[in-house]
């Protein structure tokens, strides 16, 4: 009756100790199929889903930055197969910026002293927009304060240019309600100036600006000679406004016959920059970045305003952020973390190998003490084995069954502490399991 429980036992345990094993590959087959999951997933996201649209806001149409967007696009088109660039038509730097922080584009051009907000990062400097006032040569005007009086056609009310103008304004404490001010576009305002209606125009504007060569052409046809009125104290409204700067007009800018200007003019410039949202991936912004510095001579044969596009000087501290896509590009040719790095690295990856190979070896030296291990109580299966061979008597069977209970105990428990392995615990249990078989048969055959 013992015998038969104990055999139960040592059944059950067996039973046990085959479904934890069934388990374990039960477990490793899930992590295979997770990782296989994985892979396959990951190679889903990065498929390729063709070029990236990346729609910028340009400003006004024909205006200088409409016409430089336009020529990026034109230039991206034909030296990236990653991205495509998409020119929006806007009013001015406060829409452009509206449009970006609602999504409706995903990057804008813009003046360097528009308010923005913490979501929006630079990609380049583009060029710089000149403070010019412009008057006719008999005109009793020399200087900003000269306006008081006068007729002055500025930008229409709420534009950047507006803006300018009662900036200067407000330097050289000029009186509202003592300039005969008027709004209205240049293109109109070119127009009053050249006919008389008005004494001076006011714009800001790069030099290279369409319809501001238009007027010196138009103006020397009708050989009706202007003249450059000097802002003499950018340098202190550059103090007041930082994101101004202090530029100059080379003598004979617009034309040398009769120079205009015809003296080396110092006015006011403000930088038109290229900027996007934090939010719009790396690599788009990156490649953009990359055409636009490394396809200049391109983009310069197009337009000649393109060879003032340059990288923002981080060394002077940047009013936005860099975008990380252009940061990236822009830090091309520095040194890694890794070459920076490459002794301390080296060093570390010496001794991790050291220690890999240490833990192999001891892990080695592991599996062949659980080997020796499990091979000592398979001998004592078979000294059993033998013993019953030789057996004459019911009692030397009876015992045997007890060392044979006792070694399985034995090998469970070392099992449990991982003295043994599951491989060596299965071959184990079938010579067990044989040699119990043989116990039985021995005792039938000394009973009878």
């Amino acid at each position: 009756m013992s015998e038969a429980v104990e055999s139960s036992n040592t059944k059950k345990r067996i039973a046990n100790q085959t479904r934890k094993t069934g388990y374990k590959y039960l477990s490793w087959m899930l992590v295979l199929f997770l990782i296989g999951s994985a892979v396959i997933g990951y190679f889903y996201l990065m498929r390729d889903e063709g070029p990236t649209t990346l729609r910028i806001a340009s400003g006004p149409y024909q205006s200088d930055s409409y016409e430089l967007i336009k020529e990026i696009a034109d230039v991206v088109e034909r030296h990236s197969d990653d991205i495509i660039v998409e020119v929006v038509v806007s009013k001015d730097s406060s829409n452009n910026i509206s449009l970006l922080n609602r999504g409706v584009v995903d990057l804008a051009t813009i003046r360097s002293d528009t308010p923005v907000v913490s979501n929006v990062r630079m990609v380049a400097d583009l060029f710089p927009d000149y403070f010019q006032l412009i008057t006719r040569s008999e005109s009793l005007i020399y200087k900003p304060n000269d306006l008081i009086g006068k007729k002055v056609a500025i930008a229409n009310f709420g534009t950047d240019e507006f803006r300018s103008f009662w900036v200067l304004g407000d330097h050289y404490d000029l009186p509202i309600n003592g300039i005969k001010w008027r709004t209205m576009p240049f293109r109109q305002a070119k127009n009053a100036l050249l006919s008389g209606e008005v004494d001076a125009v006011f714009t800001v504007r790069s030099l290279r600006d369409r319809v501001l060569l238009n007027l010196f052409e138009d103006a020397e046809l009708k050989n009706l000679p202007l003249r450059y009125i000097s802002l003499d104290q950018a340098a202190a409204i550059s103090i007041k406004r930082p994101f101004l700067q202090v530029g100059h007009l080379p003598k004979g800018t617009f034309s040398g016959k009769a120079p205009i200007p015809n003296a080396h003019t110092i006015t006011t410039t403000v930088q038109r920059v290229l900027v996007t949202r934090d939010d719009l991936e790396d690599e788009p912004i990156r490649e953009l970045t990359r055409i636009l510095f490394e396809n200049r001579l391109d983009l310069i044969i197009r337009f000649a305003l393109a060879s003032a596009i340059k990288a923002p000087k981080s060394e002077e501290g940047l009013a936005i952020a860099l975008h990380p896509g252009s940061e990236q590009y822009f830090n091309r040719d520095q040194p890694s973390f890794i070459q920076e790095n490459a002794e301390p690295l080296a060093l570390m990856v010496t001794v991790f190998a050291m220690l890999f190979s240490s833990l192999l070896a001891l892990r080695s030296r592991f599996v062949s003490t659980q080997k020796d291990r499990m091979d000592s109580y398979n001998y004592v299966l078979l000294d059993i084995a033998e013993k019953a061979n030789n057996a004459t008597d019911y009692s030397e069977i009876k015992q045997l069954k007890m060392t044979l209970f006792e070694t399985l105990e034995k090998v469970v428990r070392a099992l449990d502490t991982d003295e043994v392995t599951e491989e060596g615990f299965q071959t184990f249990s079938f010579l067990w399991e044989s040699v119990r078989v043989m116990l039985v048969e021995r005792e039938k055959e000394i009973s009878n």
